[in-house]
């Protein structure tokens, strides 16, 4: 009688990834250097950034004091203005447009504000005595009373930056300067 013959099992490879999965090393790194990207784009673009992003220009275009300048937002967020900036702090009255975009180029922040509380004035100031000093041991932030913009508000500007609030928040407040301060055109005091 026959008996049946066993037949040798088929052998596997035996190279160095015999019983490796192999790993799609090419599909790592791209979505890595994907990551990067956009993680530097978002940086670049500062998308996220607190209030609403207007293009300007004008960077170091001075005009004769007493010029007036047209701006393309209320309050300017920057373009041509007159040679010399306001002093940083807190003012009583209300500061020239082309005056203060001089202030925003030097990475400074305006506060302007129109027909607010007084509880509310006294909190700004407290952020505008309290804020923490640049490389120059300057504070870089004007508040202005100014009446171009509606009674209760609150506009915050940086260079190519506006936020308009219509009530005192402090948390927007400091958002927009932690995220605007010393962001523009000229580090100097």
């Amino acid at each position: 009688m026959g008996t049946k013959r066993r037949q040798p099992a088929k052998s596997k490879p035996k190279g160095k990834y015999a019983r490796r999965r192999r790993v799609p090393w090419f599909l790592l790194v791209g979505a890595g250097v994907v990551l990067l990207a956009a993680f530097f784009l978002t940086r670049a673009l500062e998308l996220g950034s607190p209030g609403e992003r207007i293009a300007v220009a004008g960077v170091g275009q001075h005009v004769p004091d007493g010029q007036p300048v047209q701006y393309n937002s209320v309050p300017p967020v920057g373009g041509p203005h007159w040679p010399a900036p306001a002093g940083w702090g807190i003012s009583s009255i209300q500061i020239p447009n082309e005056r203060a975009v001089h202030n925003l180029e030097h990475g400074g922040i305006v506060i302007a504000y129109n027909a607010i509380s007084d509880g509310d004035l006294v909190k700004l100031k407290a952020i505008v005595v309290g804020y923490r000093r640049d490389q120059f041991n300057e504070i870089k932030i004007v508040l202005q009373p100014y009446d171009k913009v509606a009674p209760g508000t609150i506009a915050l500007t940086a260079w190519g930056w506006r936020q308009l609030l219509s009530a005192y928040d402090e948390r927007a407040v400091r958002a927009f300067l932690d995220a605007h301060m010393n962001r523009c055109c000229e580090s100097v005091p």
